[in-house]
């Protein structure tokens, strides 16, 4: 399984992960040929890369931080959740708890599940997608910091609702495709006081939440926004959904910027850290993701190249692509004598 840009995919090849559209229904299983028709109408629906199979290619089940039943239920609770509250309308709440409990109970019955997959997100759906991801990401923080599981839980929903307050936004300033102008920007900048207005009347929703929402662009050197907060006046959540965000952003493919791959999201959190992130926080991040996520191309120390097929906390898998053991399988471990030098895609 390799992941691949739009341009490099053939015919011949077939889409190994579900794509999903905003209602969480499956647009195209995994599995289904990619067509000159499919490709050309997943390129008028702006996606740009995707997970394929070459032909003949052994199907690999690999370990992926929620279900596909999960993420589609998702998809369609954060959908309404942004729907709603563009109408200032009351949330499902009975269905966003559904949902959380849900991804939260599978990241956490598996201890040695990480980040691992890289964007599959298009104009129409990035803010959906954007919003699980960070929950998900979130999540794992939380699990590898040692919160309770309802404080997890608590986190959770507000890092899946952290970007509520875009709705309040312009919708032709978010569609722009180039660097925004400052006014722009500090309009921008106005969501997460906008997501707290809409998720503190909320009944039955804790203040957290809303919180949450408030906080998540704030920083510990007093250069977040919009209240330009400082270290201990953010509260926990805020700092945990500001590294989860940070690196889902930087990470993701934007029409106006080039994405980091993952070792490069990571080292930049990193760098700030203990000046705008919370140093213990970045490093729960640092063991909760992949620096080589599935489908990851990479060449070896031999010389030879390869593709990552699975990884988790305790193992790295990846599938040979060139030299004399093409389509093999072999783990990866710390004291093993392969080992990875470079990233190649």
């Amino acid at each position: 399984m390799r992941y691949l840009p739009l341009s490099e995919i053939t015919p011949e090849m077939s889409l190994a992960r579900p794509i999903f559209n905003t209602d969480g229904q499956v647009l195209l299983s995994s599995g289904m040929k990619l067509t000159p028709k499919y490709l050309e109408r997943l390129r008028e629906l702006g996606y740009e890369h995707l997970y394929v199979y070459e032909p003949g290619e052994k199907k690999i089940d690999f370990s992926a931080p929620i279900s596909d039943k999960t993420l589609s239920e998702a998809m369609l609770s954060v959908k309404d959740s942004f729907a709603k509250a563009h109408l200032r309308q009351h949330l499902n709440l009975k269905q966003v708890n559904s949902v959380i409990d849900y991804l939260v109970d599978e990241i956490l019955q598996n201890p040695v599940v990480i980040y691992n997959l890289m964007d599959l997100k298009n104009h129409d759906n990035y803010y959906f997608l954007h919003s699980i991801n960070v929950a998900v990401i979130a999540t794992m923080i939380g699990r590898n910091l040692g919160l309770a599981r309802d404080k997890v839980k608590e986190l959770s929903t507000g890092a899946f609702l952290h970007d509520l307050g875009m709705v309040c936004i312009d919708p032709e300033i978010l569609s722009k495709d180039r660097t925004l102008y400052k006014k722009e920007k500090g309009e921008i900048n106005e969501h997460p006081k906008f997501g707290f207005d809409l998720l503190r009347n909320e009944p039955g929703l804790s203040l957290f939440v809303a919180h949450t929402a408030y906080q998540h662009h704030e920083r510990l050197d007093g250069s977040g926004y919009p209240r330009g907060l400082k270290g201990d006046e953010i509260h926990l959540y805020g700092k945990i959904v500001a590294v989860a965000d940070s690196f889902e952003a930087m990470t993701s493919h934007r029409v106006f910027r080039t994405p980091y791959w993952s070792h490069q999201a990571l080292a930049e959190l990193k760098k700030e850290a203990g000046v705008k992130y919370d140093p213990e926080i970045v490093q729960a991040m640092v063991d909760s993701a992949a620096v080589y996520p599935i489908g990851s191309v990479v060449r070896l120390n031999t010389g030879e190249e390869a593709v990552v097929v699975d990884v988790t906390a305790t193992k790295l898998t990846i599938q040979f692509s060139t030299g004399s053991r093409v389509n093999a399988l072999y783990d990866l471990s710390p004291g093993s004598e392969l080992r990875i030098e470079e990233r190649l895609l």
